[in-house]
């Protein structure tokens, strides 16, 4: 199922009222972390955005498309892709805009869509191609441009040093709860991921 079709509200007729989008983006992220992905309906994000069903249908096909668009609209806005001039400061802010995300409220949002992944192929694939392609994408713009710089060597495994420092945070903000911290952060880039690295 290609990306486009999923996320990208349909278009045609009259201009869109941007704000609309929004408030339905809001309201599917918000239930997502309030009842998880099987709680959420098109009814209920309805009512909670104020907004009629026909609305929502003129701008996503499907719960899976108005989900995915949701969930890539909010990482695309909180996990920006930090172009610093130092490969040390770019993960740095790459990690913390991560544990930003998903600590919290929103964070829930991936502690439900994990949990419902492996009972839904279709969620999963479309998380697959969406959500974690977009984060790939922005650890690897920061990869690259630590290798142009000189700071890495050009066969580095870009995508495992990312993949440690999420999966660190995700274990501690979703499983045991212990805190990530400044220098949580810091150990992780330092002794871990550049360690490996070098």
């Amino acid at each position: 199922m290609p990306q486009s079709s999923l996320t990208s509200p349909r278009p045609g007729g009259r201009p869109r009222d941007e704000s609309r989008d929004d408030a339905i983006r809001a309201a599917t992220l918000d239930l997502v972390a309030e009842l998880g992905y099987d709680g959420v309906t098109m009814d209920r994000v309805a009512s909670r955005a104020r907004t009629g069903k026909a609305t929502i249908y003129r701008r996503w096909p499907s719960k899976l498309a108005m989900v995915l668009d949701a969930v890539q609209t909010f990482a695309r806005e909180r996990m920006p892709t930090p172009d610093t001039g130092s490969l040390r400061q770019d993960l740095l802010e790459f990690f913390t805009s991560f544990h930003e995300a998903v600590r919290g409220g929103r964070g829930r949002i991936i502690a439900e869509l994990i949990s419902e992944m492996h009972r839904n192929p279709e969620l999963r694939e479309a998380l697959r191609i969406g959500l974690w392609t977009q984060r790939d994408a922005s650890s690897r713009t920061i990869i690259e441009h630590g290798i142009a710089r000189g700071e890495l060597h050009p066969d580095v495994d870009g995508s495992i040093l990312t993949e440690i420092g999420t999966a660190i945070i995700l274990q501690r903000v979703l499983l045991t709860g212990d805190p990530v911290d400044r220098s949580l952060l810091e150990t992780i880039v330092d002794d871990i991921v550049i360690r490996y690295a070098a």
